[in-house]
């Protein structure tokens, strides 16, 4: 699928979807079959500086705002089109409520719950291990916390 929103063609996702959304910028399209709009950058009032087609399976966009790059009006594109931005993260699966009970039973240490709470959410592994903060050389052991829950430590302790 071509579109966030369900649209199945990249054609008709550049038209419905992002159209729709910076129609408040000037979008419009151009002969060439090509879509403009105004920089979507507030304050900025660079016209036709965002151009957006769809060549394949999915939109295409590049920026010719003199003030802006990609990376600037990136953030604004987001909040403007949503889950259709290209790149961007797809829509979040819905958590089953089930395996939600089953991992908050499961004895585990808990930066591994919090690890695995993350992936239910679905976050990448190395993802959520930034998040937590867990530093590289622990990372294989919060892994195997939650790969191995319930295992008994290798080393005991001596006391």
């Amino acid at each position: 699928m071509a579109c966030g929103r369900g649209e199945p063609t990249a054609e008709d996702c550049a038209i419905r979807c992002w159209s729709d959304a910076l129609r408040k910028l000037n979008s419009h399209r151009e002969p060439n079959g090509q879509w403009r709009a105004d920089c979507p950058v507030p304050g900025c009032r660079s016209q036709r500086a965002l151009e957006y087609d769809a060549p394949g399976r999915h939109v295409r966009w590049r920026s010719f705002c003199g003030h802006h790059d990609r990376e600037a009006m990136r953030p604004y594109l987001v909040k403007l089109i949503g889950p259709c931005m290209p790149g961007g993260r797809a829509a979040r699966p819905t958590v089953d409520l089930d395996e939600l009970a089953a991992l908050a039973l499961t004895p585990m240490p808990p930066t591994s719950l919090r690890l695995a709470m993350l992936e239910l959410a679905g976050f990448g592994t190395r993802e959520a291990l930034d998040k937590l903060g867990v530093r590289r050389e622990h990372r294989s052991r919060v892994i195997a916390g939650r790969t191995n829950p319930g295992a008994k430590p290798q080393v005991t302790d001596p006391r």
